[in-house]
C-alpha cells in the first residue's frame, strides 16, 4: 500500500497542494502539483520531503513564467 500526504505552499501569492508518495518497492518520493489545470510531476530518488518540496516550489515558479 502506498503512502500518500500532502502539503500547501505558496508561489507568487498563489496556493498550491504538494501531493507527496511513496510506494512500496520503490526507493524515494514522488510529489504532484496541479496547475491551472496541469500535472507536474517530480520523482526523486535521495531527496528528503523538505528538499523536494523545494524543488516543486522552484519548477511552479518556472511554470507560472512560462505562462
Amino acid at each position: 500500500m502506498e503512502e500518500v500526504w500532502s502539503k500547501t505552499f505558496e508561489v507568487d501569492g498563489r496556493e498550491f497542494e504538494a501531493v507527496f508518495m511513496r510506494r512500496p518497492f520503490r526507493e524515494g518520493l514522488e510529489v504532484r502539483i496541479e496547475v491551472d489545470g496541469e500535472v507536474l510531476s517530480i520523482a526523486e530518488f535521495g531527496f528528503g520531503e523538505t528538499a523536494l518540496l523545494e524543488k516543486a516550489k522552484t519548477m511552479v515558479a518556472d511554470h507560472l513564467k512560462q505562462k
